[in-house]
């Protein structure tokens, strides 16, 4: 058995260890509850010491938590779940005030202040109404999507990443129409915040994915109907944070003393959609849009009591079934033969069963003890997995399957207000998540497709469309995840301390196939033109041995000024464990053991954060607030421990030329061979399948982590009751940044050469113009690798800043209409104008810029973002409309065109060197951040019928319509060039002229539902 296979019955084992400690003092890590805060005063507006100060609520199990005043007369209460509150005020001699009314929401302190009067206890001076809606103790930028907003928002799945999709500011990297898209391979970030770091919490604790990076990859989704709420903070996070990705919190449903039950049913098909079709798109290349087939969700919850104010229960299921008829592809007729013959009767489908359920148990052990324990199970199964897998530039014969069955997610938390100042908490977190990447046929769909696992599969490199089989090495893939906080709240009316730590450890399995007997072929414009052989099997595991993180932070308020003052100090370590590489078709002789490697990274940082929240006027309406904060670059094992990995380091594939003199589209070759054989040359590398890694990690890499500083600015102002404006400035930079050196070559190994652009009337000046800075390394040094992760800082000053401004309004006014949105200005300017191996660099996305010469400063337009969203009650019939509106700047257009040897020889002087393409080169064509497609412009609307048969019961019906406009806009392109013509049979999508739209917003769709809570 594996090292790998036995970790988790081991953490398993321990696990009533962590019960033990469960019950040990300890306190909120996260500041995902609510809270209340304020000061008591007399008629004179001398402060009231010694006030009892009761939050009570239906919300709380224990029904009521007390505090009460200090010697200033403030006071605060902690740890509140969202819900509806009334605040009672009690001091002998003095009349009893109550305050009803007051909602409260996640990560919100709602400031209520007291006037008591001379009289009796039993005189009670009841005052109703909401409390200011600004936050004047908090810095942290967030928004919360409430229970209501879930409901009555027309969302097509109503996960993390769709709802948070429609704060002014967020990037999520899918755009959905009613669900169309479903709920996997969906990230979310902000102000240039990474994707991978994306925070996935519940009650306060992560439940990301085993290999550390952050939304998609998590595959545990938040069941709308167990969901009360979900905080999601931006910006300004606390020292509770390690990492300044958007950091997501979901609130839990815990039950209640009554029975409550939750059912909502969606349903679409293709003959509630519009074609969104036209003559432009058909002109530049795009010959049908991706539409939907069908789509069904349904979820259903109850909860309620076992034990009334004792213990109570939720549990909840979800099923979400679609396929999506992917624009321009279609199944192919001779998947069997060495060429694409599309059947344009069959389109291609994308299609994806998804699912959880979910089981939660709160119990009120006692008056100081509280205890919840939640387990969930996940599946997600997609058969052709093109949104978010492939991509779009696959036959379904080559476009693999995913299943993830199961991931499962179990936790525990507890909860103890020891006293009215000393609250303590503690829990446990346990994922796991499998998942497979097969070849079609292999999941049980498609058996007919007629491609075997030995097939071969095809690549046309002018265009990167792949028929016959997937063309890149999948597999079977294990991760899981443990994590355990500890933490210690004090409260006084002027101070909330809190100190805490967490700890953390994963593992990652990694094991990858690829089809015809590990080899991959290419052409050029339909010709053979190389293979790409592989070393598989391969097999690959890494560990994060320990990720712990303790935290001091306090909120300190003198007068109208309240301080957000914290230090944090974390500890990571990985470690890569004995790794075996094992025989395969190309590599019959090979079976390698690769030593374990330690202390990968050793990264020990101290990190500040700073903030405060300025009361402008004293009347809680108005707060100026600030924050400055260090942070840390995500624990993606991928990067560190999967790049200092022996068996990752060596040469998994290399290619070879291929001359297909009997033009069967088949290589007869010996691919055991290295050297020139049959229609083969040798191959491109020849350490390929060798037991020698080629990349390391440099000291400095080691134990330097990368960061990213964070400021925010901000002004909060309420406009009158419920209503509130909020204008923020964000800047955001990042330092530690890395690089790979190849210490076996230098600059002076690399020779310049220029290309002439072809012409076409899309390119600047409409082509025809040089495109120099390209370079080529000498022959005798194409395969010399000796590849060393260092600082970037090592060469040269590489810089990635973003800066940007957001404004905001919030409104809830009478008869339920709501009212929120935005827009969010900003841009990312990088510079890595340096060299470490090839002066020519690459550019790309700002995490992944190889530093060079060539476009190596990327300073785009500044861009706007519009976002909102309405519920409009109407006066008639119980019905009510409600919408969102997302306005987003276009997407980049880059130019990639692959240049032949004929091409670049005559400025090169020589043939160019034969590397991963043979001998051809990929050249950029058009600088980075010049060229932009089409704006996005969204609206979703909603009508929905209410009936209320009972008290406390509701039935809704409601006809959603998803890009109400019918609106058209490219959401991608495929951006390697080509020569205008009509379409070759080897590669019949994208193959017109640059840029060729390969995915546009999805048309118009209807979808109708309806809601029952009971």
């Amino acid at each position: 058995m594996t090292r790998f296979s036995v970790v988790l019955p081991q953490w398993i084992v321990a696990l009533p260890l962590v019960a033990i400690a469960l019950f040990t003092p300890a306190a909120s890590e996260a500041q995902s509850a609510a809270g209340i805060a304020g000061v008591v005063k007399d008629t004179t507006g001398a402060v009231l010491p010694g006030v009892t100060v009761e939050a009570s609520s239906s919300a709380l199990i224990e029904k009521v938590r007390t505090v009460v005043t200090d010697g200033e007369g403030l006071y605060r209460i902690l740890d509140l779940r969202p819900g509806a509150y009334t605040v009672t005020f009690t001091l002998p001699g003095f009349n009893t005030v109550r305050r009803e009314g007051l909602d409260l929401s996640s990560s919100f302190t709602a400031t209520v202040n007291a006037e008591m009067r001379v009289g009796s206890l039993e005189e009670t001076i009841t005052v109703s109404g909401q409390a200011s809606t600004v936050d004047i103790q908090n810095v942290v930028q967030q928004r919360v999507i409430t229970r209501d907003v879930m409901d009555e928002v027309p969302v097509g799945t109503k996960t993390i990443s769709a709802m948070g999709a429609l704060i002014p500011g967020m990037v999520a990297n899918t755009q959905d129409v009613g669900g169309t898209g479903g709920t996997s391979s969906a990230q979310i970030s902000i102000h240039n915040s990474r994707g991978g770091e994306e925070q996935l919490l519940q009650d306060g604790m992560t439940y990301n994915t085993g290999n550390g990076r952050g939304g998609a990859f998590s595959s545990v989704r938040a069941n709308e109907a167990s969901t009360q709420e979900i905080a999601i903070e931006t910006g300004g996070l606390g020292a509770e944070s390690e990492l300044s990705g958007v950091r997501t919190n979901v609130i839990p449903k815990e039950g209640g003393n009554s029975f409550r039950s939750y059912t909502n049913f969606r349903y679409g098909n293709h003959t509630m959609q519009s074609n969104n079709m036209s003559d432009d798109l058909r002109s530049r290349g795009l010959s049908s849009p991706d539409s939907l087939d069908f789509v069904v969700n349904f979820t259903q919850g109850f909860g309620g009591p076992i034990m009334k104010d004792k213990l109570w229960f939720y549990t909840a299921f979800q099923i979400l079934r679609s396929d999506t008829r992917m624009g321009g592809l279609f199944y192919n007729l001779t998947p069997d033969k060495p060429v694409y013959t599309p059947d344009l009767s069959r389109p291609a489908l994308d299609g994806q069963n998804e699912g959880d359920g979910n089981l939660r148990f709160t119990w009120q052990i006692n008056p100081k003890h509280k205890l919840n324990l939640f387990h969930q199970l996940d599946f997600n199964l997609r058969h052709h997995w093109y949104q978010g897998g492939c991509g779009p530039l696959a036959s379904p014969e080559a476009c693999y399957t995913d299943r993830v069955i199961p991931t499962y997610f179990s936790q525990v938390v507890w909860n103890s207000p020891v006293t009215n100042r000393l609250l303590l908490e503690a829990g446990a977190v346990l994922t796991k998540r499998n998942f497979v990447q097969g070849y079609p046929g292999t999941l049980g769909h498609d058996e007919g497709l007629g491609t075997p696992f030995s097939a071969y599969s095809y690549t046309e490199n002018r265009t990167g469309f792949t028929w016959g089989q997937w063309r890149n090495p999948i597999g079977f893939n294990d991760s899981y995840q443990w994590n355990t906080r500890l933490a210690v709240s004090y409260v006084t009316g002027s101070h909330a301390a809190k100190f805490g730590f967490t700890v953390y450890h994963a593992g990652n399995l990694n094991t990858q196939e690829v089809s015809g007997n590990g080899v991959t072929l290419q052409l050029l414009d339909g010709v053979p033109r190389q293979v790409t052989q592989w070393a598989t099997p391969l097999r690959f595991e890494e560990t994060m041995k320990a990720n712990i993180g303790v935290f001091a932070q306090d909120q300190w308020t003198v007068n109208r000024l309240t301080l957000n003052l914290g230090v944090r100090y974390d500890f990571q370590n990985m470690e890569v464990p004995e790794n075996e590489l094992s025989p395969g078709p190309n590599v019959p002789n090979r079976r390698v053991t690769f030593d374990p490697v330690p202390d990968v990274t050793n990264w020990k940082n101290v990190t500040p954060r700073l903030g405060g929240a300025y009361d402008l006027f004293g009347n809680g309406r108005t707060a100026l607030k600030a924050s400055v904060g260090k942070y840390l670059e995500g624990p993606n094992l991928n990067t560190y421990a999967g790049r200092a990995n022996p068996a990752r380091g060596t040469r998994t594939s290399t290619t070879r030329l291929w001359n297909d003199v009997n033009g069967d589209f088949l290589p007869q070759c010996d691919f055991v061979a290295l050297t020139a054989n049959g229609e083969c040359a040798a191959v491109q590398n020849p350490d390929f399948g060798g037991s020698i890694s080629q990349t390391r990690l440099s000291d400095e890499a080691r134990t330097n982590r990368g960061y990213n500083w964070e400021v925010s600015t901000s002004v909060q102002q309420e406009l009158r009751q419920n209503v509130s404006l909020n204008v923020g400035y964000f800047r955001r930079w990042y330092g530690n940044l890395i690089t790979t050196d190849n210490e076996l070559v230098t600059a002076a190994n690399y020779d310049p050469y220029c290309i002439t652009a072809p012409r076409n009337p899309s390119l600047p000046d409409g082509g025809g113009y040089q495109v120099c800075g390209l370079y080529d390394i000498t022959p005798a040094l194409r395969s010399a690798t000796d590849n060393v992760i260092k600082l970037a800082k090592t060469f040269g000053t590489q810089t990635e800043v973003y800066n940007g401004v957001d404004v905001s309004v919030n409104a809830r006014l009478p008869a339920g209409l709501l009212l929120a949105g935005g827009t969010s200005t900003g841009r990312v300017v990088t510079d890595a104008c340096f060299v470490v191996d090839s002066p020519q660099g690459s550019a790309g996305a700002a995490a992944a810029i190889v530093p060079g010469l060539l476009n190596c400063r990327i300073s785009p337009p500044f861009q706007t973002q519009f976002k909102g969203i309405a519920v409009f009650p109407l006066p008639w019939w119980g019905l009510q409309t409600s919408g969102s509106f997302q306005s987003i700047p276009p997407p980049q257009i880059t130019a990639n065109y692959t240049a032949t040897n004929a091409e670049i020889a005559p400025s090169l002087g020589r043939t160019i060197s034969p590397g991963a393409g043979g001998t051809i080169a990929s050249i950029p064509l058009v600088e980075p951040g010049t060229i932009f497609g089409d704006r996005l412009n969204q609206v979703d609307f909603r009508i929905a019928k209410t009936f209320r048969p009972r008290a406390g019961k509701r039935v809704q019906l409601f006809y959603d319509i998803y890009n109400l406009l019918n609106a058209n806009p490219v959401l991608a392109y495929n951006t390697n060039f080509s020569t205008a013509g009509p379409p070759r049979t080897v590669a019949s999508r994208a193959t017109y002229d640059w840029p060729v739209p390969t995915t546009i917003l999805q048309g118009r769709l209807t979808k109708v539902g309806v809601q029952l809570d009971w």
